[in-house]
């Protein structure tokens, strides 16, 4: 590992441009993390709904048929898609090109190292330990 900072080499705008990127990609990971948790908060929905239809089966089966038909096997957008897909398309889609960008410029501007700001602050401190 070199001691050469690639801080030291970048302009105030490239250092500002990879500190946005960095902040930007936080927020893309906190977002997927959200899209998960609703992934898994409609199906819990799912699940108690999936109960009700069942409880209801035998004394209100023009209730539960409505349930099994209605609710179910319903995707949570215009054309049909389920959580899981979404969660999917994001991941493969946005989310992977938003990694991608990312790690191609700080592999161009930081030795291809995250967090390179957080890193040049931590090594002025003296503190070297990864």
């Amino acid at each position: 590992m070199s001691d050469r900072n690639p801080l030291d080499e970048m302009s105030h705008d490239e250092r500002a441009a990879v500190e946005e990127i960095e902040r930007g990609l936080e927020s893309f990971h906190r977002a997927h993390g959200a899209l998960v948790e609703f992934h898994h908060a409609i199906g819990r929905a799912m699940e108690h709904f999936n109960e009700a239809e069942g409880r209801l089966r035998e004394e209100h089966d023009d209730i539960a048929d409505d349930l099994a038909e209605d609710v179910l096997p319903a995707g949570i957008t215009a054309d049909g898609k389920l959580t899981y897909e979404l969660v999917a398309e994001f991941e493969d889609g946005l989310l992977a090109t938003v990694e991608s960008a990312a790690d191609s410029t700080f592999e161009k501007l930081a030795d291809g190292r995250r967090y390179p700001i957080e890193r040049a602050e931590r090594d002025r401190s003296g503190d070297s330990s990864e």
